[in-house]
């Protein structure tokens, strides 16, 4: 089955995105599967699978304008007897153009993912970085006109204390986030514009590497 995103191990279990929008989970002694979940959209699984407190988040793709999924699912087995148990997602969240490549950033407070632009062109400024509560759903905040597809994985720098990605436009970004009264959003948000590659073109597909 098609994938081109690498398995992922986390509590005993090894995760595998797999084509028409599949994740699987299986056991990581006996290779036996746990569950399968089965996104109602489907979709190509090209964005990382990202694990943190028993909770597993990763997106879809089905072409550069069509809708397509992040979601979240619990690890857990609700019924231990069924190996390919029909696992629901705990949440998702809808965007056109879908998450291509997309990793998201997890934490105890927030998750963290860049959108697709939804449209065919390189440089719209459409695409989003989204904020989420972790165990609802719930969008805490978002970072909108973005500039092309953010197809990288959101980085953080425990130093700076700042999140860091690319664009498929050409556009190197950094945001912190902050708690007011009203939660957590995004604060200090800057941006720089990358050398021209090939053909003038900037564009990057490549997650930041901090040091």
């Amino acid at each position: 089955s098609f994938s081109i995103t690498p398995p992922t191990y986390a509590e005993g279990m090894v995760f595998v995105a797999l084509s028409n929008g599949t994740v699987q989970a299986f056991n990581a002694d006996t290779l036996e599967s746990v569950w399968l979940y089965k996104d109602p959209l489907g979709g190509q699984p090209n964005s990382p699978l990202t694990v943190h407190n028993g909770y597993l988040y990763t997106g879809f793709w089905n072409s550069e304008t069509n809708n397509a999924n992040f979601v979240c699912l619990s690890i857990t087995a609700e019924d231990p007897t069924q190996s390919k148990e029909n696992k629901c997602a705990s949440w998702y969240h809808t965007a056109a153009g879908g998450y291509y490549w997309a990793g998201a950033y997890a934490s105890d407070s927030f998750v963290m993912v860049g959108t697709d632009d939804g449209t065919s062109k390189y440089t719209s400024q459409t695409s989003q970085l989204l904020l989420f509560d972790p165990i609802t759903g719930e969008l805490l905040d978002s970072w909108d006109n973005l500039n092309g597809d953010i197809r990288s994985t959101v980085v953080y720098d425990q130093v700076t204390n700042a999140y860091y990605f690319t664009s498929k436009g050409g556009t190197f970004y950094s945001v912190q986030v902050a708690k007011s009264e009203n939660g957590w959003q995004f604060t200090n948000q800057w941006s720089v514009a990358l050398a021209n590659g090939v053909g003038g073109v900037p564009m990057s597909t490549c997650s930041p590497a901090v040091y």
